[in-house]
């Protein structure tokens, strides 16, 4: 919904700082006064709706195990199953119907997605994949390791996460894809080598399959259209305007164990969906993955320097995610946060900095124990309420747990109706 950012007590506080017909250092507007106002007003306005808090709530927040760095192409696939959701092969109808779909549009019109990590999978390419020397990925084409010549190589020991034995590690059930992980890289272009006139070329598009058919409903595939620019007759081909010479999917890189951050952007007093933004933090050792999947908020907010609307394709000011009037759905984001000058941020989500804009005043987004968060930590279960509805509708038993702290299943028992289930 439209955001205010609690102007109006912005204002009636301004116009206690300002004077009129006199001059001193006191006449000025102090920005951090405003900001006690606002918070203020909120406390107070979340008390009223949901009643007391418990001095000791940490809202859910609570320190992470960091994951090991890597960075590039993680060929280990035999442990991915253990910290990130791993696509399953795709079948051979999802396969055929696929391939006849971009190999039966022509031009057709594709969208963007913006993930630092994430799965390629074979699907298939015409005999011009083998000219096609290697995949890249991001402005720097870095390799997508073992994709070449129009294929992937297979890979035997995938551990999609299964275990005949649910105690036991060593009892993981194995399976065979064409498959890649990327970790810290990019989707920002895609391209191949060409091994007719050794050069680059980025004619792609990103198609995503509920465009296709339901039966690859959700999922994401990267197309290209072949063209050769060599000295010779023989080298010289002209893209055909269809992108199947060579098709692969593209999954983001989703971790598992993560928290789920849910926040209020101070825009308006008594909205409390806190949908305007959720994401998820996992840490690694020397950085902490975001991945943005809703912003019901119309107010610029950047969470570790990152404005969020754009890291989900869009402009300030458009709500995503929420299916709620006036909203739109786009793919999560995917980025990381940086440590800087060693501060690790306790591997505390809370500590993250999450920002919010409104005409040139910046107000950082605060969880302290014991007092109405701007931020809740929830599970990766959580489904966040549905635009225009009150986290207290949505959930009937939050208040009991703004009353007791230990009252951490609260979320699992949603109204029907009144969330996103995405």
């Amino acid at each position: 919904m439209q955001k205010k950012f609690f102007r109006k007590s912005i204002a009636v506080l301004a116009m206690g700082i300002f004077t009129v017909g006199c001059s001193s250092d006191k006449d000025v507007y102090d920005p951090d006064a405003a900001t006690n106002q606002v918070k203020a007003d909120y406390e107070a306005e979340f008390i009223r709706q949901f009643g007391n808090i418990d001095p000791g709530h940490t809202w859910g927040f609570s320190s992470q195990t960091p994951l090991p760095k890597t960075r590039g192409a993680n060929p280990e696939a035999n442990n991915w199953g253990g910290y990130v959701e791993v696509p399953a092969p795709l079948t051979e109808d999802q396969l055929a119907v696929v391939t006849e779909w971009f190999s039966t549009h022509a031009d057709p019109e594709g969208i963007a997605v913006n993930w630092s990590d994430f799965f390629v999978q074979q699907v298939s390419s015409t005999d011009n994949g083998r000219h096609m020397d290697y995949l890249t990925c991001g402005d720097g084409d870095e390799h997508i390791y073992n994709f070449n010549n129009g294929d992937g190589s297979t890979n035997g020991n995938v551990w999609g996460g299964e275990l005949t034995d649910p105690s036991d590690q060593n009892s993981r059930v194995f399976y065979s894809d064409k498959i890649q992980f990327m970790v810290e890289s990019s989707t920002t272009r895609f391209g191949y080598h060409n091994s007719l006139d050794a050069s680059m070329y980025y004619r792609y598009v990103i198609i995503p399959g509920d465009r296709i058919d339901p039966i690859v409903a959700g999922m994401y595939f990267v197309g290209f259209d072949y063209e050769a620019h060599g000295q010779d007759a023989d080298k010289q081909i002209s893209p055909d305007n269809f992108y199947n010479d060579w098709i692969v999917r593209v999954t983001p890189g989703l971790y598992k164990n993560s928290q789920r951050i849910i926040a209020e952007d101070f825009g308006e007093i008594g909205d409390f969906d806190f949908n305007d933004v959720v994401f998820d933090v996992r840490f690694e050792w020397n950085a902490a993955i975001i991945t943005v999947r809703a912003a019901g908020g119309r107010l610029p907010l950047t969470i570790g320097g990152v404005e969020v609307h754009n890291a989900l394709g869009v402009q300030p000011g458009v709500m995503v995610n929420t299916r709620g009037q006036n909203t739109v759905e786009r793919p999560v984001a995917i980025f990381r946060v940086p440590f800087v000058n060693g501060y690790n941020y306790d591997y505390n989500a809370n500590n993250i900095p999450v920002v919010v804009n409104s005409d040139g005043t910046e107000m950082l987004l605060t969880t302290e124990p014991g007092k109405a968060p701007a931020k809740i930590c929830v599970s990766q279960a959580y489904r966040w309420a549905i635009e225009r509805i009150s986290i207290k509708t949505a959930y009937p038993d939050f208040s009991g747990y703004v009353a007791n702290s230990s009252c951490s299943n609260w979320y699992t028992n949603p109204v029907a109706g009144t969330v996103v289930d995405m």
